[in-house]
């Protein structure tokens, strides 16, 4: 990671599931649409990882995009 990268409380690794949270909280990967997130929702912050990389999303529906949504509405988006 390049020291001048703010991912904010994030640590990212090689993949998704290197994803961890610096403070050693847990971490949960979500979708909204196509687009794919990790959370902490002790810290209250979320991080976009990229889009269609994973065919979760093709499973969900607007329900789940909305509640995904409203769960890390008053979280501090690191982008």
């Amino acid at each position: 990671m390049n020291p001048s990268d703010d991912t904010g409380n994030f640590v990212l690794g090689e993949c998704f599931c290197d994803i961890t949270c610096r403070y050693g909280h847990p971490v949960r990967l979500f979708n909204i649409g196509r687009a794919h997130y990790a959370a902490c929702d002790r810290c209250r912050s979320y991080l976009f990882l990229g889009s269609n990389l994973m065919s979760s999303w093709r499973h969900e529906n607007k329900d789940i995009w909305q509640a995904n949504t409203n769960k890390v509405k008053a979280y501090r988006f690191i982008p």
